[in-house]
């Protein structure tokens, strides 16, 4: 009897020593599955002491939801921008970048108006696009406390453009002069009419076909209005009778009409080429001979073409947007770009930064931007758009 209490007190024994073990194993997991998954410690802090001085971080809240959504997706243009600026972004923050790319703004346009909810976060717009954008409801507006470098960065006349006074719904990245740039192993860049748009649209003997135009119809007319002394928003039936007659006339001359016609530039089959000049110091430098290009500022004027960054509401990580934002309104990320592309620009820290064949190149003369004008509703709605449709209908056919 003795024996076999024993034996009972000895197993209960036992067990409460194997439960008080039991239990000293996995307090510390009982621990983590109250408190939930460790997460690391002092991600935001550590982002905060990478911004270099003179920048600032983007708040918490932003960085945290950004950071939950670890992906984000943009839609812009191929081939543009150095990889190094979306190699950065994701290092800093540890989201991974999914990227889309469109041939020419009308079919972005068009892909966004078919479904509203398309899921990119980011979208790299223009004044027509962002128009249709805005009136649609598309875009979610910019939370200004998100991106306190731009803020600080972004010129005062940027600020408050035609195209978003108040920067609501976009950030300017890039401002691009649309006029024409020539092959000078092919045209004498002293030819009289040079720099004027007299040569593109008269000097056809010159270049005896070999001319791009943009494929974009607003671009090709607006120009042409410009060279008559008008605006390139006109409604007139009478001005834009006149631009019909000067294109019509020119197109025997056309080769093309090509939004991005790189093969042809840099195969040096194209001499004239109607477009934003700043791209042709990138494809110029492509050419093993050395760069044959010439960017003429017409004194006449040009579009302005600004590139902006909205963010649409079929994105899951508007926060994503907003921290790409501040991230390339550093002043060095900022640099980049532009050296990269050698396009005008709005940031304001940044001169001391530029490279003087850039600089150079960027540039048109003093007071030009006045001279220039940014497409509006005029010309691309209702009657303005009706009788641009007419006439590029008759010289595309």
């Amino acid at each position: 009897m003795f024996i076999r209490q024993e034996k009972h007190f000895l197993k209960g024994k036992w067990a409460i020593c194997t439960l008080i073990v039991g239990i000293l194993i996995l307090f510390p997991a009982l621990t983590i599955i109250a408190e939930g998954p460790p997460e690391e410690e002092g991600i935001y802090e550590k982002y905060v002491a990478s911004v270099p001085q003179g920048c600032k971080p983007v708040p918490r809240e932003c960085f945290e939801q950004a950071v939950a959504g670890k992906t984000f997706a943009m839609y812009d243009w191929a081939a543009w921008w150095p990889e190094e600026l979306y190699e950065g972004f994701s290092k800093t923050f540890g989201i991974e970048i999914v990227r889309d790319n469109y041939p020419d703004l009308d079919t972005a346009l068009a892909k966004f108006r078919l479904n509203p909810k398309t899921p990119y976060d980011y979208f790299l717009a223009n004044p027509k696009s962002l128009w249709y954008l805005k009136e649609d409801e598309i875009l979610h507006e910019v939370n200004h406390d998100w991106i306190p470098n731009a803020n600080r960065y972004m010129a005062e006349d940027i600020k408050n453009a035609s195209w978003d006074p108040g920067y609501r719904y976009t950030v300017l990245t890039t401002l691009g002069f649309d006029a024409y740039v020539i092959n000078t192993n092919f045209i004498d860049k002293n030819d009289s009419r040079i720099p004027s748009w007299e040569f593109l649209f008269e000097g056809g003997e010159a270049y005896q076909g070999k001319l791009v135009m943009r494929n974009e119809m607003n671009r090709v007319i607006g120009n042409a209005l410009k060279y008559l002394g008008y605006s390139l928003n006109s409604t007139s039936e009478k001005e834009l009778a006149e631009a019909k007659k000067v294109l019509l006339r020119l197109k025997p001359y056309i080769m093309a009409f090509d939004s991005w016609p790189k093969r042809a530039v840099l195969a040096q089959e194209v001499w004239v080429v109607e477009g934003i000049v700043h791209d042709y110091l990138y494809l110029g430098g492509l050419i093993p001979e050395g760069n044959p290009f010439f960017a003429a500022y017409p004194p006449e004027g040009c579009l302005l073409s600004p590139m902006l960054i909205t963010i649409p509401k079929g994105g899951g990580n508007p926060a994503a947007t907003h921290c790409f934002i501040n991230y390339l309104y550093r002043p060095e990320n900022f640099a980049k770009l532009i050296n990269t592309t050698a396009y005008g620009h709005g940031h304001t820290a940044i001169d001391d930064l530029i490279t003087e064949d850039v600089e150079k190149w960027m540039t048109p003369p003093e007071g030009y931007r006045k001279k220039c004008e940014v497409l509006n509703t005029d010309s691309f709605t209702g009657k303005g758009e009706k009788l641009r449709a007419d006439i590029w209908q008759e010289l595309k056919k």
